[in-house]
């Protein structure tokens, strides 16, 4: 309950920060346009003077005019049914083009065929021709006369194919005209369409103007709570008390709800930003646009940004590490708290929380994966039997595989992985114990507690550093000697 009053809290906090931002970037515009109006009327009531014919007064009234506005909604109308008109026509034309092309390939390749027979015909006449000239005769003069004839009627279709063809290039072009003059016309309108809803926010009342303002934020503010309280819900229902350690679908499922919070969060903001600008009839357009090559000036530090959305998006998708998931990233370590696409938070083991962006994230050790194995390291004095030490260990293991709350964290018996060192008062035995994610610290603790006592109790001694001192040999050290056997306590051994 305490958390989700904090999370309401937060949620008014955000709302009245997006308020008194508008509030503030809103507050120059409203004065300036105050200030303009009072001049105007000053000088208005200075000149006497009638407003020239067309002007059009720019004052903000105060209270709305419905009339006005009724008849610039109907323009509005009109406009849009104007627009899908021309639509549906720049469709059909587009239609038209197509079928025109396919019939336009078929008259090129006829007009094509048909001069081409035409010039054969010619080629023919005029090697007749010549032979007429050199061998006369009338057979050949006939033969002449047949050739013309047919010259001729090729070269009649082939006009005939190019003015059919020429036609249908007409067509094509006349749709394509068409289309333009009518996409032109659609851009006519939706530049109208921006001037009557600029009309449309000057002829609304102030008093209108803020209260929709007040409607507008009030409604965020509950989206904002609605979606902090929806994904505090999904969380709890993900969340079962009974489990010692969530599944990786659970896990993966609340990674996803604290994305889709973040993500619904700058929604909403951008969704009241732009409400509002519209209302106060800023043209949001050019305000993108003008982003947009804010961005590309200061590219190079958007690089950062989006590469840290990038990397952050593949380490969701990849499930690299998730909520509640022990991690170290480069030289940092701790629990991960929150993860969305810029950043992730952890928090070390003395309370601090870490932020890393996601672009800076090369390596990650995740010690919670599916499964993880408590690894120890143990040394025994040189004087005890190995054997003996390695069997101790395995009753200790199994003692804890068989204990209520311990044996539920351990998840296989203990693996002797044998003598691993010879350290410089110590043999070093190493083995490890597969437990449940995230739970190996606390069976690595309770294992050395245990054998510790048992340790105490069958006298195997843990060494620890100790030094021995040589006193050396000869008549010139016997006083040495001797001061030493009475000055060291007994039972030293020195």
């Amino acid at each position: 309950m305490i958390k989700e009053g904090f999370m309401a809290r937060r949620a008014w906090i955000a709302g009245l920060a997006v308020f008194f931002f508008i509030f503030i970037f809103l507050s120059p515009a409203v004065l300036a346009q105050t200030t303009q109006d009072k001049a105007a009327a000053t000088a208005e009531s200075t000149t006497k003077s009638a407003p020239a014919k067309g002007e059009e007064e720019t004052k903000v009234p105060l209270v709305t005019d419905t009339e006005k506005i009724k008849e610039l909604e109907q323009k509005e109308v009109k406009a849009l049914e104007e627009i899908e008109e021309k639509k549906e026509d720049i469709e059909e034309a587009a239609e038209e083009i197509a079928e025109v092309a396919e019939e336009k390939l078929e008259k090129e390749k006829d007009a094509a065929l048909k001069q081409q027979a035409a010039t054969v015909a010619k080629e023919k006449l005029e090697d007749v021709k010549q032979k007429a000239e050199t061998t006369g005769g009338a057979g050949i003069q006939q033969e002449v006369e047949k050739l013309e004839k047919e010259a001729a009627i090729l070269q009649e279709e082939a006009e005939t194919a190019k003015e059919e063809l020429k036609l249908v290039e007409i067509k094509e072009e006349k749709a394509a005209k068409m289309i333009a003059a009518n996409e032109q016309r659609i851009e006519d309108l939706r530049k109208a369409l921006g001037e009557i809803e600029k009309e449309k926010v000057a002829k609304v009342g102030l008093i209108e103007k803020g209260l929709r303002s007040v409607v507008i934020l009030v409604i965020g503010v509950i989206l904002f709570i609605l979606l902090k309280i929806g994904v505090k819900k999904f969380e709890g229902m993900l969340t079962r008390k009974d489990v010692l350690r969530e599944d990786e679908k659970t896990l993966r499922m609340k990674t996803m709800a604290k994305l889709f919070n973040w993500l619904g969060g700058i929604v909403i903001i951008i969704m009241i930003l732009y409400l509002l600008l519209s209302l106060y009839g800023f043209n949001v357009g050019p305000l993108i646009a003008g982003a947009g090559i804010m961005g590309l000036a200061f590219g190079f530090g958007g690089q950062y940004l989006i590469r840290d959305l990038i990397n952050g998006l593949f380490i969701l998708i990849e499930g690299q590490y998730r909520i509640n998931d022990v991690v170290k990233i480069g030289e940092y370590g701790g629990l991960v708290e929150d993860i969305n696409l810029r950043i992730t938070v952890l928090r070390d083991l003395a309370g601090r929380v870490i932020i890393v962006p996601n672009g800076e994230v090369k390596t990650v050790v995740n010690y919670t994966k599916e499964y993880a194995q408590a690894l120890l390291d143990i040394g025994v004095a040189y004087k005890e039997n190995v054997d003996r030490v390695i069997e101790v260990i395995k009753e200790v293991g199994a003692g804890m595989r068989k204990d209520q709350h311990f044996g539920r964290l351990i998840l296989a018996d203990l693996e002797m992985l044998g003598v691993d060192d010879f350290a410089d008062s110590a043999v070093m035995i190493k083995f490890r114990i597969k437990t449940l994610p995230i739970r190996q610290w606390e069976v690595s603790r309770e294992f050395r507690r245990r054998l510790k006592n048992r340790f105490d109790e069958l006298g195997i001694e843990i060494p620890f550093p100790h030094r021995t001192l040589y006193m050396g040999t000869g008549p010139d050290n016997d006083w040495v000697r001797g001061f030493a056997s009475r000055v060291a306590p007994p039972g030293t051994g020195q």
